[in-house]
């Protein structure tokens, strides 16, 4: 594994949580990563041939804070796709996992979290529009940052892509699965600035999708907003994908939604319910999930 591998855009427009191992789990050595994450105690777990769950905490080292990190890297040759929750409700990421038979999850892009439910930003599945943009401004035109870019599947493989100027734009994607979501971080291996807002400003538990030239995709969790795991702001989020090889990558919803599953399990430590454990699951409307081929 080569963390520091890069890439080319594709042609497409002590409180740790008990985590059950499946396979033979053990320390990464600090040559392997990059130099940002080299300071945390790294686990390594194998989740299936292309699949492997990294695991990292760090006491006051990283961005001078304690941080935990949970990096799913997905070599060509797992499936990934783009699961709602049932018609006005929300489900949990593990629930999503579970009905749709995933090896692994994490969860999707913004919703309502009242009635009515849903995906706030552009959805479809198996090329059915699920949902619209939910849009602001006077004359309902305007985005926000979280509807700048979006992540697709295309047979099966997962992208990252970021808007244009066309206010259509996700409807001329060709993929089966697209969420609009947001902001971007990476495109084309430069880094896309970030607006000062306190939504990047502050620390939260974020959630982001990226991809190398060689098809791996990564999906990272940060936790947050505990004493053990401070969170990330945007730009620190964009900074450890640029470290981990990727030229694409996007912020997905965070927060309370900020959720990995890995067979079954909740591996990270999800903050609705303010503790630092496995239990704060927070219902969501959508989630990506990755299946063996």
């Amino acid at each position: 594994m080569n963390w520091l591998k890069n890439s080319v855009m594709p042609g497409l427009t002590g409180h740790l949580i008990a985590v059950v191992l499946f396979f033979l789990s053990f320390p990464l050595q600090a040559q392997e990563l990059p130099e940002l994450l080299a300071g945390g105690k790294w686990t390594q777990e194998s989740v299936a041939d292309c699949i492997t769950l990294y695991q990292g905490s760090f006491e006051g080292n990283l961005f001078a804070a304690n941080q935990y990190l949970c990096i799913l890297e997905v070599a060509p040759g797992a499936r990934f796709d783009i699961v709602p929750a049932a018609d006005e409700t929300l489900e949990t990421t593990s629930a999503l996992a579970a009905r749709s038979g995933a090896v692994a999850a994490v969860n999707g892009s913004f919703f309502n979290m009242r009635p009515p439910y849903g995906s706030v930003n552009y959805l479809r599945v198996d090329n059915t529009e699920v949902s619209p943009n939910v849009l602001s401004g006077v004359r309902k035109t305007r985005r926000t940052l979280q509807q700048t870019g979006a992540v697709a599947t295309f047979y099966g493989s997962l992208y990252m892509l970021k808007g244009d100027a066309l206010g259509r734009w996700e409807r001329d994607i060709e993929a089966e699965d697209v969420v609009a979501t947001g902001p971007v971080l990476l495109a084309g291996g430069e880094s896309v600035p970030v607006a000062g807002d306190r939504f990047n400003t502050n620390r939260h538990p974020r959630t982001a999708a990226g991809r190398r030239a060689d098809g791996t995709v990564i999906l990272l969790v940060a936790d947050g907003r505990n004493a053990l795991a401070a969170g990330l702001t945007m730009a620190e989020l964009q900074q450890i994908m640029a470290a981990l090889g990727c030229r694409d990558a996007v912020n997905l919803d965070g927060g309370g939604s900020t959720t990995m599953v890995v067979r079954g399990a909740v591996v990270n430590h999800p903050s609705d319910n303010g503790q630092f454990d496995a239990d704060g699951e927070r219902p969501v409307a959508n989630a990506i999930v990755i299946s063996l081929r």
